[in-house]
């Protein structure tokens, strides 16, 4: 019973960060997100995956592994959001000739 309580907590905490996904698409803008938080959580959850599976602790690697995901989609849609405003307005600014 107790796997199943673990299983459902880690899958709760790893899918807190799917609002922040959904809001950032809609968004299409992400100048005020920090870069440096999904980077220093994904390399968190990364090293506690490896760790849980080497334990055997399978539940808890699993959990971190769909977490792992979230945040990774978290950082590279910061990345690409970022690099979109940035490329526009320089393509703005070329254009308008400032």
């Amino acid at each position: 019973m107790w796997q199943w309580v673990a299983t459902i907590a880690m899958w709760l905490m790893e899918t807190s960060y799917l609002p922040q996904v959904v809001r950032l698409y809609r968004l299409k803008e992400a100048e005020e997100f920090s870069l440096l938080f999904p980077l220093m959580n994904l390399s968190g959850r990364l090293l506690l995956m490896f760790y849980t599976y080497s334990r055997g602790e399978y539940v808890l690697a699993w959990g971190f592994l769909g977490g792992l995901t979230l945040r990774g989609t978290l950082l590279l849609q910061v990345l690409y959001y970022r690099w979109r405003r940035r490329y526009y307005d320089r393509l703005r600014n070329t254009t308008l000739g400032l």
